[in-house]
């Protein structure tokens, strides 16, 4: 289980690392740098808890440990 777990944060930070590019494709979505990072780390936590890495854990707690 924790192999499969390893495997769930990379593939959530692999995602959630091409946001950005993807936000700068869309010509009319105008986002801040801030809001862009916020939304990365936002998108992971969520990848990693539908993924089922720890039902207990907060989005925060999984976004604070993803962003490092």
């Amino acid at each position: 289980m924790v192999r499969e777990k390893a495997w769930a944060v990379a593939i959530a930070r692999e995602l959630s690392a091409e946001l950005p590019d993807a936000v700068r494709m869309v010509s009319d979505l105008r986002l801040t740098n801030a809001q862009v990072a916020a939304l990365q780390r936002a998108f992971a936590a969520r990848l990693i808890a539908t993924m089922g890495e720890d039902s207990d854990e907060t989005p925060r707690s999984a976004a604070n440990r993803v962003s490092r």
